[in-house]
């Protein structure tokens, strides 16, 4: 279950997060009224690995689909394993818009420009209800990912088959095994896990900040006067977080008059 508590940055995006993430970056002060902020990291971030992540190749022309399951739920699963091409066709075929959610992750990862267009003509079917036997036309946008993902958020009718998140899982547990263990059937959640996308890197690949040290207001020198800070209150205790320092790790856990939060930038 997402909780206030502490979080890892895993790698992945919850958009639509329901429990209370403060949104605030590294100042604290005690009762007295000394405000303070966090020391600088002496040691840089590492750099997220530039890799072009292409798990799948270009749509082929016309296939035999007949020996692809008729169930939502096995089409789903058999994409992991068949041919993408084939079973992306039969899904957008079907008429059946659960299918919606699943090939948006597939369109998330098609980097050659023919998958792309042949992946948004098979969202775009299931949309729209176009029958096989029609040409099917789109507009330029929903080549786009981000336009799909507005899309499916804004259509809350539109629901995956049984089994998606443990289905999401396996899928990204191909990019990284480590994000396999945030997506599993019966997880415990307050938002859509179609919504959950994931963030480029690998699991810790941006490391959080915990517990980070801080200094009163007045010694922070390494500050610009146009420099912007996040800041919280808790009980009478006072922090800010800078926006250079959040900047390079986009979380923090920390814990203000002995209560722990999750910061994420």
């Amino acid at each position: 279950m997402i909780s206030m508590s502490r979080m890892r940055h895993a790698g992945v995006f919850w958009p639509v997060v329901s429990v209370l993430l403060l949104l605030v970056a590294a100042c604290s002060s005690g009762d007295n009224g000394t405000s303070t902020v966090p020391v600088p990291a002496t040691s840089q971030t590492p750099s997220p690995t530039d890799t072009v992540v292409d798990l799948f190749g270009p749509m082929s022309g016309e296939l035999d689909l007949s020996y692809l399951p008729d169930d939502p739920t096995e089409l789903m699963m058999a994409s992991l394993e068949e041919p993408l091409d084939r079973v992306a066709r039969k899904m957008a075929y079907s008429g059946d818009q659960t299918y919606i959610p699943v090939l948006l992750e597939y369109l998330r990862f098609q980097a050659q420009e023919e998958g792309i267009i042949n992946m948004t003509s098979f969202l775009s079917r299931l949309k729209d209800n176009v029958p096989p036997e029609e040409l099917m036309l789109f507009s330029q946008e929903q080549t786009e990912w981000k336009w799909w993902i507005e899309w499916l958020g804004n259509n809350p009718q539109v629901q995956p088959p049984d089994g998606y998140v443990g289905w999401k899982g396996q899928l990204y547990s191909i990019l990284d095994p480590g994000l396999g263990a945030f997506l599993y059937d019966g997880v415990k959640t307050d938002i859509r896990i179609e919504e959950v996308v994931w963030g480029g890197v690998a699991k810790d690949g941006i490391p959080d900040l915990i517990d980070p040290p801080v200094i009163p207001a007045s010694q922070a020198d390494y500050l610009l006067p146009e420099d912007r800070v996040f800041g919280v209150s808790i009980n009478g205790q006072h922090r800010a977080y800078p926006l250079r320092i959040m900047n390079r790790h986009e979380m923090a856990n920390d814990v203000i008059a002995g209560v722990p939060f999750a910061l994420a930038y």
